[in-house]
């Protein structure tokens, strides 16, 4: 196994034993990719970050958070495309 996988075997085995910090860290980086594309490719983002989570095991939604949302936040609000000229 390269150097590479080396390193992605032992960030995948830190996540599993650490997946509450694992799920904050995904989360963080989700909402900043959000951001910095505009909300464009949000659909794509999620797509991503819930198999990164599977993989790991987290996303577990905590006892007291609504359903549908992994943190207890409120989920975002749907974005409106502009009506085609």
């Amino acid at each position: 196994m390269g150097r590479i996988g080396e390193w992605l075997k032992k960030a995948e085995h830190l996540a599993r034993s650490h997946s509450k910090q694992a799920d904050q860290l995904l989360d963080r980086a989700q909402q900043m990719a959000k951001e910095r594309t505009g909300h464009k490719y949000d659909e794509k983002i999620e797509k991503g970050a819930d198999a990164v989570q599977r993989r790991y095991g987290g996303g577990e939604t905590p006892p007291g958070a609504r359903p549908g949302t992994r943190t207890g936040q409120e989920p975002p609000r749907e974005r409106r495309e502009p009506p085609p000229a």
